[in-house]
């Protein structure tokens, strides 16, 4: 079978490899539909460390099941979240899940991106694969894992209604959390990018406004805007420039959430006097588990969110290093999307 693998920092190439054999508890899932997410790019450009598995944003169709395992079928149209915590640990017990030292070492075999993949039976026995309702898509399916990335760091940042919120970064997730913030009440979305095509996608999915960073000061176009300043400015972007702007435009005791993630070793110059007698809150979030991802179908069953605009560009398996770095690349890519056919 088909599998894209990194092959060294900035090198991704499809490769033959078997099909992975099952073992007790695990399910072999027939790739549908891949997303493919920021961390893919990075994780194929090193910029988090060396090697890395490709691939989580997905859906498909059950090939076979492994003893053991009941509440799964095959043939069943089905998600699969490639991590997930133990439950018992101290983070844990903190509600600090996706910190588990479990976590990271539950995940798809050989990886997302390939034909089949199996998942591990810590990931079926904790729910972690998710069947899909006949009316949602492969596409929209392979869309709710991130999505539910996005509740999570959302309920992290306790966004309440009328508030007023900034999203600098307006690729797949600004644009969901955009989606996500009228649904719960803010009433002011200021969306932040410099690709026009993602500026005109954030007005249509619900921003109330859009800067165009790259010719607009933003903490000047929001204080003209609303005044004091937001308060809660959300950075969608692993581009740590993106924070400063980002920073300075929340008002006293308002809030900053990050949530692209960095590459290593990125920093920021601060000014931390500034940062205590303004008295800003700073939240990270990463990555969900299974909770969220039941919360995201429910947004998405409710018809609370337009997935389907996103998409814009589709690739064939066999073509995923191209779509990695026409994802990379590209000014008019929304979310690239794998397909087993394309």
């Amino acid at each position: 079978m088909l599998a894209c693998l990194i092959n060294g920092p900035g090198h991704v190439e499809i490769t033959e490899v078997p099909i992975p054999r099952l073992r007790h508890g695990e399910v072999l899932i027939k790739l549908a539909a891949a997303g493919i997410c920021g961390t893919d790019i990075e994780k194929a450009h090193g910029a988090y460390g060396p090697g890395g598995i490709l691939g989580h944003e997905v859906s498909g169709t059950i090939a076979s099941v492994g003893d053991g395992v009941t509440d799964l079928r095959k043939s069943d149209r089905v998600i699969a979240h490639h991590h997930v915590p133990c439950y018992n640990c101290e983070y844990c017990r903190h509600a600090d899940y996706t910190m588990c030292d479990l976590f990271k070492k539950t995940n798809f075999d050989p990886c997302g991106l390939a034909e089949y993949f199996r998942v591990p039976e810590a990931n079926v026995t904790r729910g972690a694969v998710v069947n899909l309702t006949p009316e949602t898509s492969f596409e929209e399916g392979s869309m709710i894992e991130p999505t539910a990335c996005c509740v999570r760091a959302l309920d992290k940042a306790r966004v309440n209604p009328g508030d007023k919120v900034l999203v600098v970064g307006l690729g797949p997730a600004g644009l969901t959390q955009t989606q996500l913030l009228r649904k719960m009440g803010a009433t002011t979305i200021i969306g932040v990018d410099i690709l026009p095509r993602r500026l005109e996608m954030a007005q249509k999915l619900g921003a109330h406004e859009t800067i165009d960073s790259s010719s607009k000061n933003v903490p000047e176009q929001v204080t003209k805007s609303i005044g004091v300043g937001v308060d809660l400015a959300i950075v969608s972007t692993g581009n740590q420039k993106a924070i400063q702007p980002a920073l300075a435009s929340v008002r006293k005791g308002g809030k900053l959430l990050l949530f692209g993630a960095p590459a290593q070793g990125s920093t920021i110059d601060l000014d931390v006097s500034a940062l205590f007698s303004r008295q800003i809150s700073i939240v990270t979030s990463y990555s969900c588990v299974e909770s969220d991802i039941h919360r995201a179908l429910g947004f998405l069953a409710r018809g609370d969110l337009d997935l389907r605009s996103m998409v814009t560009d589709r690739f064939a398996l066999r073509d995923a290093p191209k779509a990695l770095e026409h994802a990379r690349t590209s000014r008019t890519a929304i979310k690239t999307m794998i397909m087993s056919q394309a």
